[in-house]
């Protein structure tokens, strides 16, 4: 070894202990009461893992065993002392032992390692009363809808076939799941948001956030909210609208996930829906700039274990049926099938429709099909709003939705004929 890497290695154990060992220190302030190590001791720790790594040639691994012995015992040590005293905590001493073995790591020469590791570690110490008011603030549902998804992608994912089944083998379980994945995954981080934000901050993050979720649920929220209080009818389309407005986004993030090349040929209808649908909404909202809704507390996880099984049959339907129009039909069989599918969920329908393949035609074909479900999802919420909302409600969710139907089918029609 020459002088140059056992001395960057030194440097790199030695600033790993002050990290961790910085901490520690302002922990011993923040108890008013002595740790057994601090800004000193865990340097002195990292070196003693990484000294022996360094000349472990020429001793062999004994010298690293004693070495780590040795701060396991004091650990042991200053941990009976502390609990005897009534200090059950043993964060301090745990953090001695990763500290020494981040030293070891600097040792052995994996100096990314160590340095990304005694990050890890800091921050996980310096963050402990953001991470104590987190976990105190994840109610159940948070933590089952973070469990399930975790579920489907680890557990799930992994053990289903990867080859085509059924005809023309469209139908590829892990594929299918992959979909699945990827919206859940979508839904949830919307939820999170929703459940830590939206509740709290009203109309905008209500709307924008909750279609992350699912624009259906907010808008049938709004809908039952703008029912039990008539003044909160504007608000709460602007909500809802709002909501409706996220829809196109979301769709074009779930198509470029899948086939960037789709996107030019949806953004017209896309983001013509999603003007129109901000504009309405910003002016129902400045209508009424004083009014909050809060409806977080009606929009619940939507996706468990049988959500997801749920929409992998609906998904593997569409892609059965935009495969058969595609074989058997012409294009307007296509937009049919789209139109119908959208009525259950418009993720699988883009999905499916932007899985049919690559090609100019197929492009053209697939994003028209992806804009007719956008309209009827559209209008479909439409007729939920109406069947639930108050008057004013359902005049004002009937111009901004309507209008968002109108400008998606031109653009729809304008791709399909000039594209």
């Amino acid at each position: 070894m020459n002088p140059e890497s056992g001395l960057a290695r030194l440097a790199v154990a030695l600033l790993a202990g002050l990290l961790i060992g910085l901490d520690r220190e302002r922990a011993e302030l923040r108890k008013a009461h002595e740790e057994f190590a601090g800004v000193r001791t865990f340097p002195l720790i990292a070196l003693s893992g990484c000294m022996p790594m360094l000349i472990a040639g020429a001793f062999g691994p004994w010298l690293v065993v004693a070495a780590f012995l040795a701060v396991v015992g004091l650990v042991l040590l200053a941990y009976r002392h502390n609990s005897a005293a009534g200090d059950i905590g043993a964060t301090t001493e745990v953090a001695a032992i990763a500290t020494f073995l981040i030293g070891a790591l600097a040792g052995a020469g994996e100096l990314l390692t160590a340095s990304a590791t005694a990050v890890a570690v800091a921050v996980l110490l310096v963050a402990k009363p953001k991470l104590e008011g987190f976990s105190r603030a994840v109610s159940s549902e948070e933590l089952t809808a973070a469990l399930e998804l975790a579920v489907i992608s680890v557990i799930v994912y992994p053990l289903l076939p990867d080859r085509g089944f059924g005809p023309w083998e469209v139908l590829n379980p892990r594929d299918i799941w992959l979909v699945v994945i990827l919206v859940a995954g979508l839904s949830f981080v919307g939820f999170v948001a929703m459940r830590f934000a939206g509740e709290r901050r009203g109309l905008t993050i209500t709307g924008a956030v909750g279609g992350l979720v699912s624009s259906t649920a907010v808008t049938m929220a709004m809908a039952e909210r703008s029912s039990e209080d008539e003044g909160l009818s504007r608000p709460a389309a602007a909500a809802a609208v709002l909501a409706c407005t996220v829809m196109p986004l979301r769709i074009v993030v779930l198509a470029g996930a899948i086939d960037i090349a789709i996107v030019p040929r949806l953004l017209p209808a896309m983001l013509g829906m999603a003007a129109t649908g901000a504009v309405a909404a910003w002016a129902f909202a400045k209508a009424h700039p004083g009014e909050v809704v809060a409806a977080g507390s009606r929009i619940r996880n939507p996706f468990s274990l049988r959500h997801a099984a749920v929409f992998a049959g609906i998904y593997a339907l569409v892609l059965l049926g935009a495969r058969a129009a595609q074989e058997y039909v012409s294009s307007g069989g296509q937009f049919v099938t789209a139109a119908l599918a959208s009525v259950a969920d418009v993720d699988a329908v883009t999905i499916a429709f932007t899985r049919l393949g690559p090609g100019e035609s197929l492009w053209r074909t697939s994003a028209a099909a992806i804009s007719v479900a956008a309209v009827m999802n559209t209008l479909v919420k439409l007729g939920l709003g109406w069947a639930r909302g108050s008057p004013l409600f359902r005049r004002s969710l009937g111009f901004a939705l309507g209008a968002m139907a109108a400008v998606g089918t031109g653009a729809a029609v304008w791709v399909w004929s000039s594209w």
